[in-house]
């Protein structure tokens, strides 16, 4: 028996029946074309309690719209996380921008703001914090930050969808956010997606007439790119939307069980706040690739998150940072290791897992 890392194949199993008579409609039903993303930006809205949504193909357009709208450019200072998937950096590398990596706190993973604030300078335009693994960033002293200096800050939500901070939605804890439905991610479709929550109506406007080639109907009133979603994609993520938060309540309970059965090993646990999403669990190994091969030869999967902080790949040595530039994110990429964690995870999977750590 392999005890697997996420649950694709038993969501889907579960809910067979729903998923493919949504499949079916999408390449069968044409009034599909017309409902299926306005459906789910709907249901997105109303999740997050907010007035509008808007659904792309995925998290990287959806960061270059936003820098459209925004009109970044060669010059303009971005800073942001290197413990992240990349996405954002690429973007704002796309753009002409220059990133600026500042370093992370070990207890969440998640932007030092302290040393945020010694990184802005003339040129800083953009405030990216990543919320990792479900942990959200420091939003309220980021936000302040920002108003202080007169900056934008987009919250890069792809892992914390469905977290709350002091009761807030993920995604609406700053004026812009994205967030992706990469099937990795929390809120997944079958194939890729992402979504963008601007607060302003004039730049949701404008990022709707750039999503779709800068066309209105026929017409082209700007100069765009081609970032709708797949309705296939649209109706799956709705769906899965609509079992979202129970999938989150039985990821908490698997949590709060792999946390008190862990407890009295030498393992570091991670620090979980209740309002977070679970979708992951993380711990910090010095010794990872021996738990990693114990786990294996016992048919469990596990995830490195990381190969290295992106200030350490080759594509970015361009920017001159080193190793030794950003400790706190060098020693989280070796030591970080998640643990099996969803939904449709079984109690006796999940006993194997703990006797196998607490060897």
């Amino acid at each position: 028996m392999t005890i697997k890392f996420n649950a694709r194949q038993r969501q889907y199993q579960a809910h067979k029946s729903s998923f493919d008579t949504l499949l079916l409609e999408s390449v069968t039903d044409d009034a599909q074309e017309s409902t299926a993303i306005a459906t789910l930006e709907k249901a997105l809205a109303d999740y997050l309690e907010c007035d509008e949504v808007i659904v792309c193909n995925t998290q990287y357009n959806a960061f270059v719209l936003i820098f459209m709208i925004l009109g970044l450019k060669a010059g303009d200072e971005v800073i942001t996380s290197p413990l992240g998937s990349g996405i954002a950096v690429q973007a704002a590398l796309f753009m002409g921008a220059k990133v600026v990596f500042v370093d992370v706190m070990k207890e969440n993973f998640t932007l030092d703001v302290e040393q945020v604030e010694d990184a802005i300078t003339e040129r800083t335009k953009l405030i990216i914090p990543v919320s990792l693994l479900g942990n959200i960033a420091d939003m309220e002293s980021i936000n302040a930050l920002a108003l202080q200096h007169d900056l934008c800050v987009i919250e890069d939500a792809a892992e914390s969808f469905g977290s709350r901070q002091d009761g807030q939605r993920s995604c609406q804890l700053s004026k812009l956010a994205t967030t992706s439905f990469h099937p990795m991610m929390p809120l997944h479709g079958f194939g890729n997606g992402a979504a963008l929550c601007i607060a302003d109506a004039e730049l949701r406007e404008k990022a709707r007439e750039l999503r779709s080639q800068g066309r209105d109907g026929e017409i082209y009133r700007s100069i765009g790119i081609e970032a709708c979603m797949d309705r296939a994609q649209a109706a799956i993520v709705e769906h899965n939307l609509s079992i979202f938060d129970t999938e989150i309540a039985a990821r908490k309970a698997i949590a709060q069980k792999y946390t008190q059965a862990l407890g009295s090993t030498d393992l570091m646990l991670p620090q979980i706040d209740e309002e977070s999403n679970h979708a992951f669990y993380p711990l910090l190994v010095s010794e990872r690739s021996s738990i990693q091969t114990r786990l294996t030869e016992n048919g469990i999967e596990s995830k490195v998150p990381f190969a290295m902080p992106l200030h350490l790949h080759p594509a970015f040595g361009f920017m001159r940072y080193a190793e030794g530039d950003f400790p706190v994110s060098e020693t989280v990429a070796q030591q970080l290791l998640l643990l099996p964690l969803n939904a449709y995870m079984r109690p006796d999977e999940q006993e194997k897992v703990i006797k196998t750590l607490s060897q």
